[in-house]
């Protein structure tokens, strides 16, 4: 098993040389003169590769994956902005970033993963949002294709469905729609997730009425299958998911509860280790306190259980 850093380095932002990502929005971006607003968006992105090289780099040298964060290009998808890469001053330098990211990643292959924000929607009724969910998902692709990354599971995409309007086959009826507008690349790449609410789509559904339609793999979430268990043991789910994967190493989300008052918001450090029931799997660590809680998981916690 290979556990997974999920955006965000703390080693690198507490280094003696800190370094973040970098956002900006419309509102800051049309208040500047255009090309000074591309300059400092262009500036921007240049440093989103610089950092997730650096990332990488972290992952690489300590047998992690990585997923890589829905931020990294600000306003390049958006509509009203009507920006392109080429459009940016630091152009040239931003394609050489994204060929060094390409070779630390052939020389050194870290799992590499995404998961769009949750304003991408699929199964979408209303045209518009169908339509900036497809041009987000296939520009994320693109960027894993110029990475490197491979075009199927080993470099999934994790979307959640996002939608419950409608009957169920309702739902997968769109989203079968959503999923033939995509990219080839993204399509193969595409993993759906189980859900924490009630009325959402829990792992017992996306089984039964998603992956027998439409073949996606099911990512199993710990932390929303406990909140929204829909009749199944946490083995069950987990068995049942790691089937939809056929023979592809499946990478799964693991997190705990902040407190019991809100049950959904996430920890900062795991207090136990996950089961895994005996099978192989890769695992993201969704714990607020990043590659922290992967050290803590891998000194403090395999420490007590050696012990024991």
């Amino acid at each position: 098993m290979r556990y997974g850093l999920c955006c965000i380095c703390l080693a690198l932002e507490e280094s003696d040389n800190p370094r973040t990502f970098q956002r900006m929005t419309y509102k800051s971006f049309s208040s500047m003169e255009r090309g000074r607003a591309l300059d400092v968006l262009g500036g921007r992105i240049l440093n989103n590769m610089e950092v997730t090289l650096e990332a990488l780099r972290y992952c690489g040298e300590r047998g992690l994956c990585y997923r890589l964060s829905s931020d990294l290009f600000p306003l390049l998808t958006y509509g009203k902005a009507n920006i392109s890469l080429d459009d940016l001053p630091q152009c040239g330098l931003i394609y050489r970033s994204l060929e060094c990211i390409r070779s630390y990643i052939s020389d050194n292959p870290v799992r590499i993963s995404t998961h769009p924000d949750q304003f991408n929607v699929l199964a979408s009724e209303d045209e518009d949002a169908l339509a900036r969910t497809v041009k987000e998902l296939n520009f994320q692709s693109w960027f894993m294709d110029r990475i490197g990354a491979p075009a199927d599971y080993r470099s999934p995409m994790n979307l959640h469905i996002n939608n419950n309007q409608g009957k169920p086959n309702e739902v997968v009826e769109r989203l079968k729609r959503g999923l033939e507008m995509l990219d080839p690349n993204c399509r193969a790449r595409l993993v759906l997730e189980n859900d924490d609410k009630p009325a959402c789509w829990s792992v017992k559904k996306l089984i039964f009425h998603v992956h027998e339609q439409v073949g996606c793999p099911i990512t199993f979430d710990y932390l929303h299958h406990k909140c929204h268990p829909d009749g199944l043991s946490e083995e069950q789910a987990v068995r049942l998911c790691h089937e939809t994967w056929k023979g592809n190493t499946p990478l799964f989300h693991y997190s705990e509860s902040r407190d019991d008052s809100n049950p959904r918001a996430h920890a900062d450090y795991p207090s136990k280790k996950p089961r895994t029931y005996g099978l192989n799997f890769d695992l993201d660590y969704e714990f607020k306190m990043k590659d922290k809680a992967i050290a803590f998981h891998e000194e403090k916690l395999n420490r007590s259980c050696e012990a024991a």
